[in-house]
């Protein structure tokens, strides 16, 4: 059973208790039938949230003149705005068998009557369900693109962002920097303290470098002990800050084994930056030959490769 949970119309009069709607209860709401099949057909064409919302507000708003749409799920981390925000709201919960989707909210310059509410709930009745499998389409996409150990992105995340990231780049001749992290002396940690120790060495240098890293930055997990960073944006001499950030925190990581003892974590980074080109396979090896050259010098050092040369901070 499907449900539309009214959960505030601000500016507006209406009974504090929320309402409930089933599809069975809508039905026959002033909405023609033809016109809500319709609109419940057009919604079956896409199977992405993005896409999805953009038809039902392109449908609806001329109807009911509204202004803007916004949906948020904070479990799923969506947030969708479309149109331009107005002074009058209302906003809905939406379930489905027990699933909550999320909460949608719309507004516009004029106030709702109660048959015109009445309305949008009847076409919010033919959301539910294309909603619902673009959500379940959207985590199965995520699970195939997410390492399971880490949750980072894989290596099949890495190659369509890295993708998408270099064409941009190209596009609008924009700064992309690339980091290649190696945790240091991995296997001994993993014959000393035994490979559950090693995963959880491996889950929290990751988790380090993702909250060392900008929200525009994208953190993979490139293999075994080895990360990759896209720095998105990103000068030279930014990019160098953040791997310098990132370098530190790894080894101020504070972590111990079953007795208490102290475990020591150390990372090699090697850094490249987009240049006059440049390939997106060529940005990748010339990082990691930045970090081959990192670990040649002693580890737990940055190195950045430029042209046929390479630069090392120093520790």
């Amino acid at each position: 059973m499907a449900s539309i949970v009214s959960t505030r119309s601000s500016l507006q009069k209406r009974d504090n208790q929320a309402e409930s709607y089933s599809i069975a209860n809508t039905a026959q709401q002033e909405l023609g039938t033809n016109a809500k099949h319709e609109l419940a057909a057009l919604l079956q064409t896409t199977i992405e949230i993005e896409p999805l919302f953009e038809l039902f507000f392109g449908q609806v708003k001329s109807l009911l003149k509204l202004g803007s749409c916004h949906f948020v799920n904070q479990v799923k981390d969506i947030k969708l705005k479309l149109g331009t925000v107005s002074a009058h709201n209302c906003d809905y919960s939406l379930n489905i068998q027990q699933q909550y989707l999320g909460n949608i909210s719309f507004t516009r310059k004029h106030r709702f009557s109660e048959a015109e509410l009445a309305q949008l709930e009847n076409l919010l009745s033919t959301l539910v369900y294309p909603l619902r499998n673009t959500i379940n389409y959207r985590d199965a996409l995520n699970q195939a693109l997410r390492d399971p150990l880490t949750g980072l992105g894989n290596r099949v995340a890495l190659d369509n962002s890295l993708e998408h990231q270099w064409q941009m780049a190209q596009r609008y001749e924009q700064d992309l920097g690339v980091l290649m992290i190696d945790i240091d002396f991995f296997k001994k940690i993993n014959d000393t303290y035994g490979h559950d120790i090693g995963d959880d060495v491996i889950k929290h240098v990751a988790e380090c470098i993702k909250v060392t890293t900008r929200q525009t930055d994208m953190v993979f997990r490139y293999g075994g002990e080895e990360f990759l960073v896209l720095l998105n944006k990103t000068t030279t001499l930014g990019s160098s800050i953040i791997a310098e950030r990132i370098r530190e925190n790894i080894e101020n990581l504070n972590l111990v084994d079953a007795k208490g003892q102290l475990i020591k974590v150390t990372a090699s980074l090697g850094g490249t930056h987009l240049k006059a080109g440049s390939s997106k396979s060529k940005l990748v090896q010339e990082a990691d030959k930045a970090l081959y050259l990192a670990k040649e010098q002693g580890r737990n050092c940055v190195t950045f490769y430029q042209a046929e040369t390479v630069t090392t901070q120093t520790v």
